[in-house]
């Protein structure tokens, strides 16, 4: 009986670090889409890249970032269902609100960028906070990931 605790044991410390690892990664290729996004924006005001680059850009990285999101939401809520904590609770609340937001850019068609309007009206003030908002709530998402993972591997009192 003490050996089928001690397997019930490492296999639940398993799945807490390998849930926090796989969101630890996905967390950390949304933050490498976000940090091209803002990238690819410096470039286009400094004219570095033409609008129909920067547009081309910006529309292949949506799916990236839908996938990502979607990865890392599922995964929360995984990481919820093994062993249910207040941060975890947290982290799928932020990343549910996230994919409701992509889900309902998707859905209305905003997510597109087109070249002719890149500069017309306030785009590029709202796309430039927009997407440095993204780009503090991925690392806010990072850092609670490894907090979430000093957890699986720490101690009980951390």
């Amino acid at each position: 009986q003490s050996l089928q605790l001690l397997r019930w044991t490492l296999d639940t410390m398993f799945m807490d670090v390998g849930l926090a690892m796989g969101m630890l990664f996905a967390n950390a290729g949304l933050l490498g889409v976000h940090s091209y996004k803002v990238q690819q924006f410096g470039d286009l005001e400094h004219d570095f890249i033409n609008p129909t680059d920067f547009a081309k850009g910006m529309n292949s990285m949506w799916w990236w970032e839908c996938g990502l999101q979607g990865l890392h939401t599922v995964l929360s809520l995984l990481s919820i269902g093994h062993h249910p904590m207040a941060i975890k609770i947290f982290k799928f609340v932020l990343n549910a609100f996230y994919v409701a937001y992509l889900a309902f850019r998707t859905s209305s068609d905003t997510w597109r960028v087109d070249p002719a309007g890149v500069f017309k009206g306030d785009f590029m003030k709202n796309v430039k906070s927009g997407y440095l908002l993204a780009l503090a709530y991925v690392s806010l998402c990072f850092f609670l990931n490894l907090y979430a993972l000093r957890l699986a591997v720490g101690d009980e009192d951390a």
